[in-house]
């Protein structure tokens, strides 16, 4: 090899190596054997788009970024040969999405890129990694953004489940009282996207739930991707709410067995759809399944933001990792994923996790969940409710349930920078002494003692966690967009400048005075922490700006609002 064809290669593994493109073993996992050459194996790239999408500006249609915004056809071209050359099919997905998938078997794909791929099995799961870094020949290095799917790590998972049988009276329809939810509204015209990356459903399970609380059925309609609707045996889901409720003992690895993983992944499914059922009954409902890894994530994000037939107003995403344990390719590729969304009009909102700010990171430090830590998605943080009145006090979630502990996440993000609509929060330095984006923004009642009921396999148990938080969110988010009768879109700049609208005195000269006659937006959470931040008046890595007034936000809504002077950053670490 020529010098400067060495030095060629090697600038092109490098753009690879600094985006973060190796991945990280998980700790214990072995070498297990190299892969069958003849296994089919798809893998998605991410292609470069003809001009970048701005982070701010007006709503666009999808119309509008396909003509301005799509993989130039010349590009597409190039990927296309290179799929031929080395016997691989080219499927490109909608124009304006900007990925293709390339799909052959394993010894195709290996040799297209130059790697060597092989099996690690780790007591949690088997994945498939290359032990090198890829080599992106230089007809589409410009071309190429991001590969996805040459290694299966999951990128993505739920907390375990802690849903005891309910200590309270307070069903889900009437969260939306206490919460104050728009009245006259249900929902109706709106769809939410729920991203769903393990178990299933049943329909009967819904139909009973709404039949307990007298609520209609609502329209769902499952996008199968590259996983399946697949919801755990009903016995596997009572021995798992009997283990949660301390009735029956479980060995650790009995509780990693996939069974009961499928139990779990099952009875949060089925929980993100009760609760969109109770707080937005004529919303539909449309679940999109895919993998954990994070090809399969990707893909559901990407599809969900630009399925041309169902065109969700609202995404739901309790799903997340420690940023420290993806790649920063993954983080900076789906992070473009939700400007688009942005763009579009799309309210993405995503789990702080249920792992306290430590989040069960690789390194020991705190950190916060992606994609929660987005700064194009709100994150959704949990809290305890001491009561339920219209003066409701509620604490940070920090607590131990029959031996399982659970605490909302929140940090400071390592990744994303502070964005300008964070910068009067009092964000404080991350665990590398750097600033960086806040989370979680919002939160609601995560405590699974505190849980409304729910209904699954037969067995009322309690909602829980952040992920119960986020589709309450992306309920109310419906809701304010059919009062408004229009998508208010990515809304984080407006959420902090009504938060700083009552948190700073009249006399600031950065201040509405008219809006501060307006009742509150929020509930600030001020009580408790959880693990290394503790809540505070104002903002806080614990609860952001606190819970939700339903009616005082649509208040706040009606009135116009630039984005210009509060746009999310664009450039990242």
């Amino acid at each position: 090899m020529s010098k400067r064809s060495k030095s060629s290669t090697e600038r092109r593994q490098a753009r690879f190596i600094v985006n973060g493109f190796h991945h990280t073993h998980f700790d214990e996992a072995d070498h297990a054997g190299a892969i069958d050459p003849d296994q089919p194996l798809a893998v998605t790239l991410l292609l470069t788009r003809r001009k970048p999408l701005a982070h701010s500006g007006r709503q666009l249609t999808r119309d509008d970024i396909e003509q301005h915004h799509s993989v130039a056809p010349a590009d597409a071209a190039r990927v296309r040969a290179f799929a031929s050359r080395h016997g691989l099919s080219y499927t490109p997905h909608i124009r304006h999405h900007a990925t293709a998938t390339l799909t052959g078997p394993a010894h195709a794909i290996a040799r297209a890129f130059r790697i060597n791929l092989v099996h690690f099995d780790h007591p949690d799961c088997r994945y498939l990694a290359p032990t090198n870094t890829p080599t992106i020949p230089s007809s589409i290095e410009p071309v190429v953004e991001a590969i996805f799917g040459l290694q299966t790590r999951p990128a993505a998972r739920r907390a375990p489940t802690r849903t005891p049988h309910p200590t309270t009276d307070l069903t889900l329809p009437q969260l939306a009282d206490i919460y104050s939810f728009p009245p006259n509204t249900d929902g109706a015209g709106q769809t939410i996207g729920l991203l769903e990356l393990g178990g299933g459903f049943r329909l009967s399970d819904i139909r009973a739930f709404c039949r307990a609380h007298d609520l209609p059925v609502p329209r769902i309609t499952v996008v199968e991707l590259n996983a399946r609707n697949s919801p755990a045996s009903p016995i596997q889901i009572r021995k798992l709410l009997d283990f949660v409720a301390g009735r029956i003992q479980l060995t650790p690895k009995r509780l990693a067995s996939p069974a009961i993983e499928a139990a779990q992944a099952t009875v949060e499914v089925t929980m993100d759809i009760e609760i969109l059922a109770a707080l937005a009954p004529a919303a539909h409902i449309v679940v999109y399944f895919s993998s954990s890894d994070e090809q399969g994530f990707y893909r559901a994000i990407t599809h969900a933001i630009h399925d041309p037939i169902h065109r969700p107003d609202v995404l739901s995403i309790s799903w997340g990792e420690p940023e420290t344990a993806v790649s920063r390719t993954w983080l900076r590729s789906v992070n473009e994923a939700f400007r688009a969304a942005a763009r579009l009009g799309i309210t993405v909102l995503a789990s702080s996790g249920d792992a306290g700010a430590l989040n069960n990171s690789p390194d020991n430090l705190p950190a916060v969940n992606f994609p929660a830590s987005s700064p194009f998605a709100i994150a959704c943080g949990g809290t305890t409710p001491l009561s339920h009145t219209p003066a409701r006090e509620e604490i940070v979630w920090n607590d131990k349930l029959n031996g399982i502990s659970g605490a909302t996440g929140g940090g400071v993000s390592r990744h994303f920078p502070l964005p300008p609509w964070q910068r009067n929060s009092r964000v404080p330095l991350g665990p590398t002494g750097k600033p960086g984006r806040g989370v979680p923004d919002v939160a609601g009642p995560a405590d699974p003692r505190h849980g409304s009921p729910m209904l699954i396999a037969g067995v009322t148990c309690a909602t829980a966690g952040t992920s119960a938080v986020v589709p309450l969110w992306a309920a109310l988010i419906a809701r304010l967009n059919q009062s408004l009768q229009r998508r208010i879109g990515h809304i984080n700049p407006r959420l902090y400048h009504l938060a700083e609208v009552h948190e700073t005195t009249p006399a600031s000269p950065t201040i509405d005075l008219a809006a501060t006659a307006s009742p509150r937006a929020f509930q600030p959470v001020t009580r408790g922490h959880n693990g290394a931040y503790k809540a505070r008046p104002g903002w806080n890595p614990c609860a952001g700006h606190g819970t939700l007034h339903g009616e005082s936000l649509l208040t706040h809504l009606r009135a116009p609002f630039s984005h210009r002077r509060n746009s999310p950053a664009t450039r990242q670490k």
